[in-house]
This record gives C-alpha cells, structure tokens and sequence, in this order.
C-alpha cells in the first residue's frame, strides 16, 4: 500500500483577486504531486466594485465558433460525404458513418442546427453578447489604446477585470441577414479559385455599416473591479474609446460592433 503524506502551503505572492495555497502530496515511491487553489478573502470582496454598464450598439455581427461546429466538421471528414460526387452518395456514407457511432440522422440535424445558430440567448429569449465576446472586446482595446487611456495590460485583463455577458433588449426574430462575398483562400494564404465564396452572417443593429440595420438596441451587464488594480476613471474612458475605435463582436475590422457608452454606474 501506497502511502503519503500531504502538507499545506500559503503562496508568497497572491493574487489580485485572492489568495493561492498549495497542497503538496508526497508519496512512500518518492513521487510528489501540488494543487494550487486561489480563493477570494471577505477583505477582498470589499474591495471590489461592481460597474454597472449600458451601451447602446450601433451594430452586432455573430459569428461564433460552437463545440457543435467542430463535432459537425469532424463528423463530414470522418464519413467522407464530402468527397462523394453525388447527392445519393453523399447521403449514403453520412449515414453508414453515423450508424457505427451510434448516431441518426436526427442527431445529426440538430447538432447542425445548433451549430448554425449565430446567437447566445438568456431565459427570456433575449440576444446577450457572452462573457468571452465582451472579454475580446477588452483585450483589443488594451492592445491598441494608448497609455492614459489603458486600464490594465492586455495579457492582465482577464485576471483584473470581471464582466458577465451584456443582455440586449433585441431577439432573435428581429435579427437580418449580411450577405457578401469573399476570397477563397488556402491555409497558406494561395488563392484556390477565382469564384469568391458566398458568406452570410447574422447582425443586429440600428446603424450598421452594411445593410438596412434594425431597431436601436441596448444592451447592459456588469463588470467588476478591484480599484487599487484598474482605476474606474481609466475604464470608463477606454470603454467609450473602444466603442468608437475597437469595436465588439465579429467583424470589427470591417466597421461591425461599434457603440456607444450611455451608462457607467460604480456600486
């Protein structure tokens, strides 16, 4: 029998948000294993404040890449559909595939229609831009701002700042479509036809810099700090230089998901 011995350590250095202990385990073999842990202190908790914050977006383009997206990628190369010159054929090695995974067709429907579906919705079926989209959005603006206006490094802005998604006011229903075409390009950047590749993305948006757009719409969420980290003052004025210069969702580069800072509550 195996036997060992486990003592507990507390980290030198501890983070902004908490503090990091260490359990080092200790085998009769010789072999020695750590768990780190990081927990936040009551002191600490006092200390953070919790930014309420409503934009308003003049645009929002969805083009997420879901688990579901990659499981239906691997499914279509696995099964070598796509290299059957014909529909029949195409459908036959799908469902041989699918039939030694122990899946149906069914399944493999809705983990299409999963796949494709462009927005992130909360329980009352309104659209929210997710924890990990406002995240981007705070890391471009950190590379890009200059120094007055940087809150934070770009490679700290997950560690010192906190946000939850932002939930709009816009649904589904009331989303368009933008359509364009593109260059098909190889992974090495060669040019593989002089056909472009049609596109198609999901927007929401009273202004967008292409189409028609859609009603105004709001969205709110919250974000929090700890302001011996990131000054509330410097946030406030990188988030307003974002919404004008950065951009949040897909396709900012192309003028997408630009807004406006309309509400900056500190708690």
């Amino acid at each position: 029998m195996i036997q060992s011995h486990q003592k507990h350590y507390a980290a030198a250095n501890a983070p902004a948000f908490g503090i990091a202990s260490a359990t080092v385990t200790v085998y009769a073999d010789g072999i020695a294993s750590a768990c780190v842990s990081v927990y936040a202190t009551d002191n600490q908790r006092e200390r953070e404040q919790v930014i309420g914050i409503q934009v308003e977006l003049q645009s929002f383009c969805a083009d997420p890449y879901r688990i579901e997206r990659d499981k239906l990628i691997e499914i279509e190369k696995q099964s070598g559909m796509n290299r059957a010159r014909s529909s029949a054929n195409r459908r036959k090695a799908l469902e041989n595939y699918l039939q030694t995974e122990g899946l149906t067709l069914k399944d493999y429907d809705d983990l299409k229609a999963k796949a494709e579906d462009p927005w992130e919705t909360d329980a009352a079926g309104n659209i929210i831009l997710p924890k990990l989209v406002v995240e981007a959005m705070l890391v471009a603006t950190c590379h890009r701002a200059t120094s007055a206006i940087r809150p934070t490094s770009p490679d700290m802005v997950r560690t010192v700042i906190r946000t939850s998604p932002w939930r709009t006011d816009a649904t589904p229903d009331m989303a368009r479509q933008w359509e364009r075409f593109a260059v098909v390009n190889a992974g090495t950047g060669a040019k593989l036809s002089n056909q472009r590749g049609l596109r198609r993305n999901a927007y929401i948006g009273a202004n967008p810099p292409i189409g028609d757009g859609t009603k105004p719409v709001t969205a709110t969420g919250t974000i929090d700090i700890n302001p011996t980290m990131v000054k509330p003052d410097t946030l406030k004025k990188a988030i307003e230089w974002a919404g004008e210069w950065v951009g949040i969702g897909a396709s900012r580069k192309m003028g997408w998901g630009r807004f406006t800072l309309q509400g900056f509550t500190v708690n």
